[in-house]
């Protein structure tokens, strides 16, 4: 999965982008098609806040983390977007099982 961290108006100290990298591969375990991962870092007034985008085949999640610090902001985007994740996945699956409504099966008598 290639990952983008980005700042604004934001230092990204070394740490921070390895722990938000970290974070982020921990989403592959939902689904390996994760193909990109964007993240921008930047504080809005009293909070930190941690933005973020996958890109997974034909779909795109966005989601926005807050925090104290940086680092809660990110716990709170990577909660935030595994749960779509997961909640996108399990869509596709009852897709899958669900029967077409035009072809019923009978028995022969």
């Amino acid at each position: 999965m290639q990952i983008t961290i980005t700042g604004r108006h934001a230092e990204i100290t070394p740490y921070l982008k390895q722990y938000t990298i970290k974070k982020l591969e921990k989403l592959t375990r939902f689904d390996h098609q994760i193909l990109k991962g964007e993240v921008v870092i930047f504080r809005d007034r009293a909070y930190e806040v941690a933005e973020g985008k996958i890109h997974a085949g034909h779909f795109l999640l966005t989601a926005k983390g807050h925090g104290n610090d940086a680092y809660e902001a990110v716990n709170d985007l990577t909660d935030k977007l595994g749960v779509q994740l997961e909640r996108h996945i399990e869509k596709l699956r009852t897709r899958r099982r669900r029967a077409s409504p035009g072809k019923t099966q009978h028995k022969k008598p």
